[in-house]
């Protein structure tokens, strides 16, 4: 827990400059925080303490140097169990094998598996920079973009610094919700003059579907020669930016028509001593979507609800005749009385079942729940 304004100072320093050089290689273990209301209106210090996964805090602050080290390295440690399988990719080839390095890579190629895409292919080149947005997918709830970056041969590229959403009717920005970014290659080594990125981005389907949108990036970078420096990524000096590259495009209004799914199951688990209640589940092509609700609404407390998400976890397994597909948790958030989970999606592919295994912990043992989501 952080429990002094320096210490907090320390972490918001660390998460700042984590996100500056860090947003296209999102990890699931960041990205697990709980990232809103846990607690409205408790101090910041108690929300600090209910983090999934998280590095930030004293240790974040001690991280930083070693986390912009390795940044560029990420996306040929990681190796996720996405199988590429029989998918042709077509003209989002390049995409295929980065996508894997994405714990949301079930998501997109269920989307290009079943032809669900608009293509863009518009670029804008700035001071030697260029940026090219290749491909969206959208449904009521998300917004997935694909893009490219490519730079001239006096910079190579260390990242995107920043890819960012506009509804440009609103004129409010979208909520960025994870991304994956990595070198293009020639004969299995890295092109650093060129930079393929995913983004997601979160919709409220509430608000009207948006009918053009303005994506915005920065491209991080360094002078010839650094991206093979070891040093790279702990020397601030060494980075330089791109101006902030702007594209527009409209946004294809099919993708609003097929709607998301609630279902309300109403069905229970105890978790930490406590019953709760798998109230609602929302189901669209790009995104699931389980809240847990306490069934004692008089055990709505800090504490309690603290226990509670620390106590179990989920994901969902999709099959169909061609076999089983594991849907891994993506992000979890406490709500108001309980918590959701949010996990990738693939109904896009029709599945025959689908099931939400709900893992929860007492003491040293586990045990599994399942519900139907299909029933």
């Amino acid at each position: 827990m952080i429990n002094s304004r320096e210490e907090q100072a320390m972490a918001a320093e660390a998460v700042q400059m984590q996100q500056q050089l860090q947003e296209e290689t999102d990890k699931h273990y960041i990205r697990l925080a709980v990232q809103n209301g846990l607690e409205r209106g408790m101090n910041s210090s108690k929300r600090a303490a209910l983090m999934k996964g998280s590095i930030f805090g004293l240790a974040a602050a001690a991280m930083v140097a070693f986390l912009l080290f390795i940044i560029p390295m990420l996306h040929d440690k990681q190796s996720t169990a996405a199988d590429p399988g029989p998918v042709d990719w077509g003209v989002l080839e390049p995409f295929r094998e980065f996508n894997g390095y994405d714990i949301n890579s079930a998501t997109l190629e269920s989307a290009v598996r079943n032809d669900y895409f608009q293509l863009l292919d518009k670029g804008v080149e700035i001071e030697g920079y260029m940026v090219t947005l290749n491909a969206v997918t959208a449904d009521e709830n998300r917004i997935i973009l694909l893009y490219t970056a490519e730079t001239s041969d006096d910079q190579e590229i260390y990242g995107f610094s920043s890819s960012r959403m506009l509804d440009v009717q609103t004129g409010s920005q979208l909520n960025r919700n994870g991304g994956v970014g990595a070198h293009a290659k020639i004969n299995g080594e890295d092109n650093y003059h060129k930079y393929y990125g995913k983004s997601v981005f979160e919709l409220d389907r509430s608000k009207p579907f948006p009918a053009q949108l303005e994506a915005d990036f920065q491209i991080a970078s360094v002078d010839p020669g650094k991206m093979d420096d070891p040093k790279t990524g702990t020397i601030m000096a060494d980075i330089h930016y791109s101006p902030r590259i702007k594209i527009s495009f409209d946004l294809d209004q099919t993708f609003k028509e097929i709607p998301t799914k609630v279902i309300h199951p109403d069905k229970s688990v105890m978790l930490a001593g406590h019953e709760v209640v798998l109230s609602q589940v929302e189901l669209s092509p790009l995104m699931i979507r389980a809240r847990f609700a306490l069934k004692n609404e008089a055990e709505n407390e800090w504490e309690v609800r603290r226990a509670i998400f620390e106590a179990g976890a989920g994901k969902v397994v999709a099959e169909t005749g061609k076999g089983a597909v594991e849907l891994p948790l993506l992000s979890a958030a406490g709500t108001d009385n309980g918590f959701e989970e949010l996990f990738a999606s693939t109904l896009l592919d029709d599945p025959e079942s689908l099931v939400l295994e709900f893992t929860t912990k007492t003491g040293d043992s586990e045990s599994v729940v399942e519900f139907d989501l299909l029933e």
